[in-house]
């Protein structure tokens, strides 16, 4: 990428088509669990979704701070010398490390506090019920979902958009018709779509 004698109008579309796409597939894949959780449980369903969304938002956060954070800086130092003398690869090292510290804390933080945190956010013992259920397999692979947000950042600012928005719309697909298996083909309900989001991950 050459913001200095480069077309600016063709690499801003690039990267604003790519980012465009991520989000919106996000978007798409956590109105299909909602739907789908909604029409096997109810609306039990949906408010005990409502209740994790939170957990997600947290989670997301963690992911974005070390991905953008680090990748402004690894953009900046790649792009401020003529040669690459490789050193940028240092800030990506250092976001992967605190990517590591922060996903251990917030993995452990929802193990051992899962209950009093979903209470927080608005369970009552009905909904707290089938949120837990819901998060039983992403607990799982709960780190997963923050080392996606900091690789995608990453991936965006080292010149391949495409790359970033192909592995979220990849797991977005995969979760939508996953939920529509694992909910009512397998006839797992709540626990399918959080199987689903899980492996998606």
């Amino acid at each position: 990428m050459d913001l200095l004698n480069g077309k600016i109008r063709p690499l801003y579309f690039k990267y604003l088509s790519a980012a465009f796409g991520s989000a919106l597939i996000s978007s798409i894949y956590g109105i299909v669990d909602m739907a789908m959780v909604g029409q096997y449980q109810g609306p039990d369903g949906t408010g005990a979704l409502a209740v994790v969304a939170p957990v997600w938002n947290i989670i997301y956060s963690l992911g974005l701070l070390m991905g953008i954070g680090g990748s402004v800086i690894f953009s900046t130092k790649r792009g401020s010398a003529e040669k690459s003398d490789g050193t940028e690869n240092q800030y990506f090292t250092a976001a992967v490390i605190g990517s590591v510290l922060l996903a251990a804390l917030a993995w452990l933080g929802l193990l051992l506090f899962e209950r009093p945190l979903l209470t927080f956010f608005g369970a009552d013992e009905t909904l707290l019920a089938l949120a837990q259920r819901y998060m039983a397999p992403v607990k799982v692979v709960f780190p997963l979902f923050l080392f996606n947000q900091m690789l995608a950042a990453f991936l965006r600012n080292d010149g391949a958009p495409g790359l970033a928005t192909a592995g979220v719309l990849a797991g977005g697909i995969f979760n939508i018709f996953g939920d529509l298996f694992c909910v009512f083909t397998l006839d797992m309900g709540i626990y399918g779509a959080g199987l689903a989001t899980a492996i998606g991950a």
